[in-house]
């Protein structure tokens, strides 16, 4: 029997059979990958649309950063109207020597009852320190 002819050619005809078959779904899968790519982009421009209509612009960050400075400012402000920490000390140390308890000294001053209560330890130290050198 002559090459080609009979069950010779069917292990070939399988073979294109199967490489065919697998080539047209490597094509369907890359189409198919192709449509989600075009309409992630379709939906990823909309957006862009909107954002764009919307008029996204950093106005409300630059007035929170404008807003921001002007804490600080009115803080250092405050400290500095207030005499800063040693007028605190002098404060404390006087309301202490009429007997203040530091629950009061704190309200009085609206300063946290820690921070009286070190500045009263101070005092007590500076009272001594002067007492010993008497």
């Amino acid at each position: 029997m002559p090459y080609g002819e009979g069950r010779d050619m069917w292990p070939h005809f399988a073979w294109l059979v199967a490489n065919g078959a697998l080539a047209c779904l490597a094509l369907a899968l890359c189409l198919w990958q192709l449509a989600g790519s075009r309409k992630i982009k379709r939906e990823l421009r909309a957006l862009r649309r909107q954002l764009e209509e919307q008029g996204m612009n950093t106005a409300p960050v630059a007035a929170f950063g404008a807003s921001l400075h002007q804490v600080e400012q009115n803080q250092t402000a405050a400290a500095a109207g207030a005499g800063g920490h040693a007028d605190k000390y002098r404060y404390v140390a006087a309301l202490a020597e009429q007997g203040v308890d530091a629950q009061g000294i704190a309200a009085a001053l609206q300063m946290a009852p820690a921070e009286v209560g070190q500045l009263l330890r101070l005092a007590r130290i500076k009272q001594r320190a002067s007492g010993a050198a008497h």
